[in-house]
C-alpha cells in the first residue's frame, strides 16, 4: 500500500530537474501542434466556399475529404495553391493558384511530393516522344480528386484496356493482365473486410507493398523487367488473397 505522503509528491519532485524540463517542453511543443492543427483546419475557407457551392464545386469536397488525400488532412491549397486563410475569392485565388492545371503543371505537382513515381514515368513509354503532343498524366490513371477512394465496380483490368489492345495499341502481355486481375481481386477482398468491420492493418500494409511492386512496373512500363519481377508479385498476392479468404470464414 503507497503512504499517504507518497501519493501527494509532485512530478516535479518525482523527476530530475533537467528531465522535468524536457517533459515541459515536449508537452508544450505537443499543445503547440495541435492548437496549429485545429487553427489550420479552422482557417480552411477553400472546403467552407466550396462546399456551399451548389454545383459541382460542393460535390468535389465531399470526393476529395473521403480521398487519400484528403484522409491525410492534405489541402487544397497543396495542390492549388493561394490562401486558405483568406474568406474573399480574390484574395483566395492571388498568388500561384491554378484552378486547373494542364498537363504539364499537373506533372510537376504531383512531382512534389511523389518524386520517384514521377521520373520512372517521365522515362516511360506513357510519355509522348514528340514535343506538344497528346499524352497521360497522373489524373487520366489515378483520378483528380478522388484518389485512393475508387469505386468496388472498378477494374484496373478493363481501365487499361480501354487503351491496350484497341486500335493501333497491342493488348498488354499475359502476366500483365494477371497483375492487374491480381490487383482487382485484392482490393475486392479489403473492400469486403470493410463491410464486416475492417480489415486488419496488416493485410492493409501487405496489399500496400504489392501495389508499390506493381506500380514501379507500371509506371516505367516495363515491359521486359515486368515479366521477370511479376511472378514474384503473383505469388506475394496470392498469399494475402489466402489470407483474406481466411479471415473472412472466420
Amino acid at each position: 500500500m503507497i503512504p499517504p505522503m507518497t501519493r501527494s509528491i509532485s512530478l516535479k519532485q518525482l523527476l530530475p530537474p533537467a528531465v522535468f524540463t524536457l517533459w515541459l517542453l515536449l508537452a508544450g511543443l505537443a499543445l503547440v501542434r495541435t492548437q496549429a492543427s485545429v487553427t489550420a483546419q479552422n482557417d480552411d475557407n477553400c472546403v467552407a466556399c466550396h462546399r456551399r457551392q451548389k454545383d459541382n464545386a460542393g460535390q468535389v469536397v465531399t470526393i476529395f475529404q473521403t480521398s487519400t488525400h484528403g484522409r491525410a488532412g492534405i489541402g487544397c491549397d497543396r495542390c492549388h495553391g493561394g490562401d486558405p486563410a483568406q474568406a474573399e475569392k480574390a484574395k483566395a485565388h492571388a498568388g500561384h493558384f491554378i484552378a486547373k492545371p494542364d498537363t504539364a503543371a499537373t506533372l510537376e505537382m504531383c512531382g512534389r511530393c511523389h518524386r520517384q513515381p514521377l521520373e520512372f514515368f517521365k522515362g516511360s513509354r506513357h510519355v509522348a516522344a514528340r514535343p506538344n503532343a497528346a499524352r497521360l498524366d497522373c489524373v487520366e490513371c489515378h483520378g483528380v480528386h478522388a484518389i485512393g477512394t475508387a469505386s468496388e465496380s472498378f477494374r484496373w483490368t478493363q481501365f487499361c484496356a480501354g487503351c491496350h489492345g484497341l486500335e493501333y495499341l497491342p493488348a498488354l502481355p499475359r502476366p500483365f493482365q494477371d497483375m492487374l486481375a491480381l490487383a482487382d481481386d485484392l482490393s475486392d477482398g479489403l473492400h469486403r473486410l470493410d463491410r464486416k468491420g475492417g480489415a486488419k492493418p496488416e493485410l492493409i500494409q501487405r496489399r500496400k507493398e504489392i501495389r508499390h511492386m506493381i506500380s514501379e512496373l507500371v509506371h516505367q512500363t516495363d515491359t521486359k523487367g515486368g515479366v521477370e519481377r511479376i511472378p514474384r508479385i503473383l505469388e506475394l498476392g496470392e498469399t494475402l488473397r489466402q489470407q483474406i479468404a481466411s479471415v473472412e470464414k472466420r
